[in-house]
């Protein structure tokens, strides 16, 4: 499990961080000491399984942050820790699973990890697949993905066409607005359309498969199965899941359209 630690009093902090970690389920733990940097870190990094949080801290207050985790990533538990008994009862108005009083004790963190973990464990998994051959669309448990920007809809599929590589800014803009110059206009475009993916891809619990990390972005292809990627595998066994088309109405995906056609005139023979 991954777990996020957000307050402003460092050796809380650490203390919290060594009783975490110091637990056999918790994989990694990252800390912050400003809520503004949690959120920017969750948005790019939904796979956060348990966000611990102090309530009063300045700048955003820890019941404000959990609002703003639960819109960005349902999935995450939220934990408050605090010194003050009085929230209690707001905090579950923000759907908290638990709420820790400083100082800490070892046994009440590691029983707050144990509940999230069962909660989790019961939570059924996302089926996420994306088809290529024909029109590009992605589906959650057969559902397509609604993309509310036609742009974002493309840059995620230049992503999967990608296979998993990461694409600069730049490299993005040249695809999705070829006729337009790399200027402070495009690059304005090109983060409305980043906001709007992130959005539509939570609407759709599904922000962990895009990755964004220092000006480059890319997809993690652990998360979901793909038609293309099924064909490159077994080409021969999956030949007939091609229809000669790929992606289409993307300029971008001739070269891959070209390269799978030969491959399938190949396999039959043509």
């Amino acid at each position: 499990m991954r777990v996020m630690i957000v307050d402003d009093e460092r050796m809380a902090t650490e203390e919290l961080y060594d009783i975490c970690t110091s637990h056999h389920a918790i994989r990694e733990a990252v800390t912050f000491d400003n809520p503004a940097d949690a959120l920017v870190f969750i948005a790019q990094n939904s796979d956060v399984d348990i966000a611990f949080l102090d309530i009063e801290m300045p700048i955003m207050t820890g019941l404000d942050l959990a609002k703003r985790i639960n819109t960005i990533s349902g999935d995450t538990k939220i934990i408050f820790v605090t010194g003050f008994k009085e929230y209690a009862y707001d905090a579950y108005q923000v759907n908290a699973i638990g709420y820790i009083l400083k100082p800490y004790d070892d046994d009440a963190v590691f029983n707050e990890i144990e509940k999230a973990q069962k909660m989790s464990d019961t939570i059924p998994k996302k089926e996420v697949s994306v088809k290529t051959f024909g029109y590009f669309d992605i589906f959650v448990n057969n559902k397509p993905v609604y993309f509310s920007s036609a742009k974002a809809k493309e840059f995620m599929a230049l992503l999967v066409d990608r296979q998993g590589g990461a694409v600069s800014t730049e490299q993005a803009v040249s695809a999705l607005w070829p006729d337009r110059e790399y200027d402070e206009t495009v690059q304005s475009l090109f983060r409305k359309m980043l906001k709007s993916l992130r959005s539509s891809l939570s609407d759709a619990g599904i922000s962990d498969i895009f990755v964004d990390e220092r000006n480059q972005r890319s997809i993690d292809v652990s998360k979901f199965t793909c038609d293309y990627y099924a064909f490159l595998e077994n080409p021969r066994e999956n030949v007939d899941t091609f229809h000669g088309e790929y992606m289409t109405g993307y300029s971008f995906a001739k070269p891959t359209t070209t390269k799978i056609r030969n491959k399938f005139y190949e396999i039959k023979g043509i």
